[in-house]
Order: structure tokens, then sequence, then C-alpha cells
């Protein structure tokens, strides 16, 4: 079973419903809102991913910098949907699963420099 973080918004059981309805995903959700909190929860959430889908019009900038830095030490591919839509958000990330293996053989031979 894939794993896809959401990052961003307010409708995690919306979220869920929607990833169990287009093939049994699992989805961890964020609600991207940090304020005093340490930005280590993401850390262990984008371990766990697959992808990620960050929703920008749903989270601060410190949250999307934080999250796009992980990423890309983790070597998991993200999407950057503009709109707060549930079915787009996870369309996305479908996309992004979908070309996953392109992604992955890249970014791994880029991490460990044989590019």
């Amino acid at each position: 079973m894939k794993t896809i973080l959401i990052v961003g918004g307010f409708n995690k059981a919306g979220y869920q419903e929607v990833g169990k309805k287009n093939g049994e995903y699992n989805i961890l959700f964020h609600n991207g809102i940090i304020k005093r909190q340490s930005t280590s929860v993401f850390e262990k959430l984008v371990k766990q991913a697959d992808c990620v889908v960050l929703l920008q019009a749903a989270c601060s900038h410190k949250t999307m910098w934080e999250v796009k830095t992980l990423t890309k030490k983790y070597a998991v591919p993200v999407t950057y949907p503009r709109s707060r839509g549930i079915t787009g958000a996870i369309n996305s990330a479908l996309e992004i699963l979908k070309n996953n293996s392109l992604f992955l053989s890249y970014n791994k031979k880029r991490i460990n420099n044989t590019v």
C-alpha cells in the first residue's frame, strides 16, 4: 500500500476517504500549521511517505520550506497544487506515484553522486 502525505488544509477525513476510494492509499495528514511547534514532526511524516502533496494555499512559508528540504533529503517526490481541493490533491499524488520509478532512480543516483 502506497502512502501519501498531505500537508495543508483541514479536511483530514475527506482526504482519507478519497484516498481509499482511489485504490486503498494510506493517507498521512498534517494541517501545515506549526506556530510554536517544532518542525521535526515533518521529518517523521516525510520518511513514511511515498509522495508528498504540499497545498501551497493552505500552509505557512516555514512549513513549505521545511517540507521541501526534507523531500529533497529523503528523495521523496513532492507536488505543489495551488488549490485546496481534495480530488485535485489526490490526483496530483496519483500522477506522481505513477511516474515515481523515473523520479526515484534519478534522485537516488544524484544523492549517491553517480549522475
